[in-house]
């Protein structure tokens, strides 16, 4: 490496092995998209959960299997 070569890392205060860390706001915004996507992910459960429940009364007027369809 020549001397410029260093001098422009020594500025940039970049690792020549091209290591570098992350930083706290890019960490930050990828934790906050982190929780963001656990909330919709159990939101999403709770709302299926919710699907699959049968409405009011809807639970008695279902026809059992064992019985003929009425004409």
């Amino acid at each position: 490496m020549t001397m410029l070569d260093l001098a422009a890392l020594a500025t940039q205060e970049i690792d020549p092995e091209g290591n570098q860390s992350i930083g706290w706001l890019p960490g930050l915004y990828v934790l906050g998209l982190c929780i963001i996507v656990g909330l919709l992910l159990w939101s999403f459960t709770k709302m299926a959960k919710r699907a699959r429940q049968p409405w009011e009364d809807e639970g008695t007027d279902a026809p059992n299997e064992d019985e003929p369809p009425k004409p």
